[in-house]
């Protein structure tokens, strides 16, 4: 069980939403501090400022952590930038302005991650730690996905521009990102560090779900940078 001291944090999940892929994350995190892990709704499509405000209406009444993964990290942003409460700010494998060319709105209408091959999906996102279990943990939550709900959420990230909100950040912030992630790169975490100058930069050998693939290595970087505000 964790110190009651210790501050609580709260995971929002990428693209899909459930959480699934973050659960053996929580639960390393789990032993040391609360762990709220957030699950946005399947049946129907909400916008950032909706999910921002659905994750409020859920949070601890008293100091918390914030981190967002990937899709996530917009939603994260607006949170610590809106509410007194948020004690620090994690952005793991994400970005404040949409990391894709905004003349690829009208292809992603029409477009279908699930088209894809296993094989590619699960390289694209995990590179060469996807194992055998992961990759089906992450079939088995797409196939589980709203078509609909999926193309609304990557319409969100085509049109975000969460970089003067990042600026009004009084916390302290870690970017979590891996080396070797193709989906989000180098030119977000320049865009990060450019608004807020003081955000601790972790980099890890790992791809975009860097969350799911290295819960050990991502459980101690979270620990290292929550630890300080444990008695604040």
């Amino acid at each position: 069980m964790s110190p009651p001291e210790a501050i609580p944090i709260i995971l929002l999940p990428g693209m899909d939403g459930t959480g699934e892929l973050l659960k053996d994350l929580a639960k390393r995190l789990a032993v040391h501090r609360p762990v709220q892990l957030v699950s946005y709704p399947l049946d129907r499509s909400l916008s950032y400022a909706e999910l921002a405000a659905y994750v409020l209406e859920r949070a601890p009444s008293r100091p918390f952590v914030v981190l967002g993964e990937s899709f996530s990290g917009p939603i994260a942003i607006e949170i610590a930038a809106t509410d007194q409460r948020v004690a620090g700010m994690i952005l793991a494998s994400s970005f404040a302005r949409h990391p894709l060319p905004s003349q690829l709105a009208a292809f992603v209408r029409a477009f279908d991650v699930r088209w894809l091959p296993k094989r590619l999906i699960a390289a694209a996102l995990m590179g060469a730690t996807a194992t055998p279990e992961l990759s089906t943990c992450l079939h088995q939550v797409l196939a589980t996905l709203p078509r609909n709900i999926l193309q609304d959420r990557a319409r969100e990230v085509l049109r975000v521009d969460k970089r003067d909100r990042l600026r009004e950040i009084t916390c302290p912030i870690l970017c979590l990102h891996g080396r070797f992630d193709h989906l989000t790169n180098e030119r977000q975490i320049g865009e990060i560090v450019a608004a807020q100058p003081r955000c601790q930069v972790h980099w890890l050998e790992a791809s975009h779900m860097l969350l799911a693939t290295h819960p050990d290595a991502a459980a101690n970087a979270i620990g290292d940078f929550c630890g300080p505000l444990d008695c604040t």
